[in-house]
């Protein structure tokens, strides 16, 4: 439909003239032109009235007008009432195509405001968590009693993900374990999505339990074991030489399955564990000094230069004993991994951030790249440094990285083929202890 106009206003000027024309020949132009403008306004007024009720009609096929600039605007108005209607038949098509497949999704998924309340779940969200059809406009957490489900609600900013038992619905434990995940939904909404974990639970469950049962198993019968190569090795007699070399192999062998077991113990120990809450302050300075004479006779050993660098003014809030496990590994390994006449420097520092941060850095061979995201796996080994140290159980940066997660603190490691390592400990600003 063409928008003609020009042809309205042609034929309201020459309307207009025909008006004042007749008035001119009556003696009354002026009041003719206003009485003709005044029912011009009228009937276009009318007009736009009519065209005012059609828009807020539901009836879009009853067009009003057909020709003029009415005509036109009821046309476009017209296409524009249709393309929304095809639009909200489209977005309900694909909201009921999400809704369906949630419907099957194997996990549950709840939708809440922010506000959380529930405003849509699929049946698997109604199963493990015990909703019913009557709970949606409800606050979820009215529902489900949990304080750090309720937590988990109030990080609004983030993502959060908590494993909790699963609630009893009507006497029926549907899961033992449940995940939960919040996410954002949209701009005004967000997700929680459920997950059964009680197999996954089970089974970490059940790794633990082996790791300590055999732990324990192991160290009853090492320790009698090595009871007796000690024993065998005192009172070896001259004539029996031949033999005294072999005890002291299995010594060394029982030695270190000892070590491997109480430091099993001491992993699956850390894993149960909570944060350490330890307001204890270390003093820095002494702990350096104790860690220098622990280790002088080896760096000696291997003419390696053992420094210690203090930024004077802070000191850690941490149990010592822990501390002193993580940094004993540190640099026994840095030590070890370090040829002669290399160097290995231990420091102390606050960074901008206010962060205490206790560095291990060597000059050894240092580790490829591929190898540093899983340094801190059990048993892992990098196979280039190996050859170099067998005595290591591989359970000790492990037990390095739970340590300092119990602290609160972070594991950063650096390295470079051909120019050593750096390994870094992150310490949050509240367990910095400033010193006058």
């Amino acid at each position: 439909m063409e928008m003609d106009w020009r042809f309205e206003r042609n034929i309201l000027l020459l309307s207009l003239v025909a008006v004042w024309f007749v008035g001119w020949l009556v003696g009354h132009s002026a009041w003719f032109i206003a009485l003709f403008l005044l029912c011009y306004v009228v009937v276009q007024f009318y007009r736009l009235q009519n065209l005012c009720d059609w828009a807020q009609s539901s009836d879009p096929e009853s067009i009003p007008f057909e020709q003029g600039l009415f005509g036109q605007l009821a046309y476009q108005i017209y296409q524009s009432k249709k393309h929304g209607v095809t639009q909200k038949i489209n977005v309900r098509n694909q909201l009921e195509r999400f809704k369906k497949l949630i419907s099957i999704f194997p996990d549950g998924v709840v939708i809440l405001s922010l506000s959380n309340e529930i405003k849509w779940f699929n049946d698997r969200a109604s199963a493990l968590l015990g909703l019913k059809e009557q709970d949606t406009a409800q606050h979820i957490n009215h529902l489900i009693r949990f304080p750090k489900f309720t937590r988990l609600l109030s990080q609004a900013e983030q993502d959060g993900v908590l494993v909790m038992a699963g609630p009893v619905n009507e006497s029926n434990l549907v899961a033992e374990k449940i995940e939960i995940r919040v996410l954002p939904y949209g701009q005004n909404e967000r997700l929680l999505l459920v997950r059964d974990v009680t197999k996954v639970e089970r089974a970490n469950q059940m790794r633990k339990d082996f790791v300590s049962n055999a732990s324990h198993e192991l160290r009853t019968p090492l320790t009698v074991l090595k009871g007796y190569v000690e024993m065998l090795l005192t009172d070896t007699a001259a004539d029996r030489a031949r033999v005294e070399k072999s005890l002291q192999k299995v010594d060394q062998q029982v030695s270190k399955m000892q070590t491997m077991v109480d430091e099993l113990l001491l992993l699956s120990k850390l894993e149960e564990a909570e944060i350490d809450k330890a307001t204890d302050v270390i003093n820095i300075h002494n702990l350096f000094e104790q860690l220098d004479s622990e280790f002088q006779p080896l760096s000696k050993q291997k003419k390696q230069p053992l420094r210690f660098d203090i930024q004077p003014g802070a000191d850690l809030k941490a149990n010592k004993n822990a501390i002193l496990t993580v940094l004993r590994n540190l640099i026994a390994n840095a030590i070890h991994y370090t040829e002669q006449r290399g160097e290995v420097r231990v420091s102390w520092s606050i960074n901008t951030d206010g962060q205490g941060v206790i560095t291990v850095k060597d000059t050894g061979k240092g580790i490829a790249a591929r190898h540093l995201a899983r340094l801190t796996e059990r048993f892992y080994r990098v196979p280039e440094n190996n050859i170099m140290h067998k005595n290591g159980t591989g359970l000790g940066l492990a037990i390095v990285k739970h340590e300092l997660e119990r602290h609160e603190a972070q594991l950063l490691i650096e390295s470079q083929v051909g120019e050593g390592s750096r390994f870094q400990c992150l310490f949050p600003s509240k367990r910095v202890c400033h010193t006058a």
